[in-house]
């Protein structure tokens, strides 16, 4: 009896060791050369806690979250509300959950801006909207000729204004996401075409709109309408106002080129191959803007779970999603349910999770505000404020859109690009760290088994989603980033943005996957080794 209970004892204390040893290394990390175990609680992220979050930040009552509205205001106390209940505190540099991040507001003034052209005159907010990212102009008047520049860069492959006169004059270019086949495949970045137009003189730039604008043109004036004021970044102290650019829409931009005995589908199709059909003759243009600006506050919602290493709680993985949505216009309300409600909802129980199973790195949780209006949130973070210094931040996770998937029978050409309830696109990933790029994707094997899409994962894919949301403020800073997104639809910036046609269950998948990437990221040993940035 007694040998039989030594030996008992010795299979129960093996047992309990093997219990151990998961536990010891979820808690203090792994010294092996593959990825960490999952997180104990891996399957804590719920579809009922996802649709509990989203149902109450997409609500009527909300009216869509607009960056300076009280539904917005509303929307930020209950985040903070909960993050401080999970147990984080407040990282404003007030020891609050709240970074006041200014806005400029420009108000037209009771004549809205105008484009006139002849006998006919173009309305802001019907006919052409600022172009992003400056938005409307203030106290701007002109009459002169219309240029048309091509693709409108001044690169070392080629000049567009070479050769033209434009000094004074108004330069009508292709938009942003077009590029001379001269330049090849890896494309520059930045605001080129208005910056091209400064350097020659010129008094003002249209940019035609592209396909995804001349398709969408309501969901762009739902971004800029006349019914309230445009908001953009606070300018830098001492900076000078930036050269007027306008983006027109498809009425404006077909009248612009009739000028020019050109046709705006021959103007695209050519440029989506790389070609700027050549033009001459344009018309006289009058452009008028008058706004009143004033400076008012909106907040990214900032909290900090606090790691349980000693070491490396100074360093931080950063969970991103922006929770600002549109205005409404009237009683036409803007819920997104999807943008980014589904991301800001996935994040909340990210944060829940790791308050649950003591990271060793810290947790900072990133609500960012105003991305709608030009990234503008995240941008005063890594640019202006960032309330922990960037060379601390291992990573940023960006969860934008990820709530909804095609139904196999859906032949909506607008879903056409919408993944499937297995689908999730992953943009970034590779950019910095080729160790980043391969946990992501063995985690997701190990996880949730989603088919890893990288359609957009190219920067110069021409949606560019890879400079279209928070993530990139972080990236363009070399700290590695992943965004995870399921695809533009229908609903995109449209009132029937709504709850019930979220995928809660697809939500979760998602949920559980970036977590448990994040949860690796944060306990792993070493940061991850950044072996492919290269400087912007």
């Amino acid at each position: 009896m007694t040998k039989f209970l030594r030996s008992f004892s010795a299979r129960r204390r093996l047992a309990v060791a093997f219990l151990i040893v998961p536990l010891l290394l979820t808690s203090v990390g792994f010294a092996g050369t593959g990825p960490l175990p999952l997180p104990a609680n891996v399957d804590d992220i719920q579809p009922s806690e996802l649709k509990r979050h989203l149902t109450f930040l997409a609500s009527q009552e909300l009216g869509g979250r607009y960056t300076l509205s009280s539904g917005n205001r509303i929307a930020a106390r209950y985040l903070a509300s909960q993050l401080e209940s999970y147990g984080y505190r407040g990282a404003a540099k007030d020891g609050s959950f709240f970074q006041k991040v200014p806005f400029i507001t420009r108000t037209a003034d009771e004549n809205p801006a105008t484009v006139t052209l002849g006998e006919q005159t173009f309305k802001y907010g019907d006919d052409f909207i600022g172009a992003p990212p400056v938005g409307l102009p203030s106290e701007f008047e002109t009459k002169a000729e219309l240029v048309f520049v091509g693709f409108g860069v001044s690169l070392p492959e080629i000049d567009s204004y070479k050769g033209v006169d434009v000094r004074g004059k108004i330069a009508v270019c292709l938009p942003a996401g077009y590029w001379p086949k001269e330049v090849g495949e890896k494309k520059p970045t930045g605001d080129l075409r208005r910056e091209a137009a400064t350097k020659a003189g010129a008094a003002a730039v249209i940019v035609l709109p592209d396909e995804n604008a001349v398709r969408g043109w309501d969901q762009f004036r739902a971004m800029a309408s006349r019914r309230g004021p445009r908001t953009g970044g606070k300018r830098p102290e001492g900076a000078a106002a930036p050269l007027p650019a306008f983006l027109a829409g498809p009425t404006l931009a077909t009248r612009i080129l009739q000028g020019f005995n050109l046709k705006l589908e021959d103007v695209l199709a050519k440029g989506k191959e790389g070609i700027a059909l050549e033009a001459k003759g344009g018309e006289l243009c009058g452009i008028r803007s008058t706004v009143k600006e004033a400076v008012e506050y909106g907040q990214n919602v900032v909290g900090i779970l606090e790691g349980s290493d000693p070491i490396l709680k100074k360093e931080f993985i950063v969970l991103s999603a922006h929770y600002d949505h549109l205005k409404a216009e009237g009683d036409k309300i803007y819920p997104g349910a999807d943008d980014d409600g589904s991301g800001t909802s996935t994040v909340l129980e990210m944060a829940r999770a790791f308050s649950k199973s003591k990271p060793r790195r810290s947790i900072l949780v990133l609500f960012n505000t105003g991305e709608e209006l030009g990234l503008v949130g995240s941008g005063f973070f890594t640019d202006q404020e960032p309330l922990v210094p960037l060379e601390s931040i291992v990573t940023d996770f960006n969860i934008d859109m990820v709530g909804r998937s095609r139904a196999a029978n859906d032949t909506s050409p607008e879903n056409a690009k919408l993944t499937d309830r297995d689908g999730v696109f992953v943009i970034g990933a590779d950019k910095h760290s080729t160790e980043l790029m391969e946990l992501n994707e063995q985690t997701n094997k190990d996880v949730s088994k989603l088919n890893l899409d990288y359609t957009y994962n190219d920067e110069n894919n021409p949606t560019r989603l890879f400079y279209r949301s928070d993530h990139w403020n972080f990236a363009k800073k070399g700290i590695p980033i992943i965004f995870y997104f399921t695809g533009l639809h229908v609903d995109y910036h449209r009132p029937t943005d709504t709850v019930d046609k979220i995928d809660f269950e697809k939500m979760a998948r998602i949920g559980r996957f970036v977590y448990a990437t994040a949860w690796r990221v944060a306990n792993r040993d070493q940061r991850l080794k950044i072996d492919r940035w290269k400087k912007q």
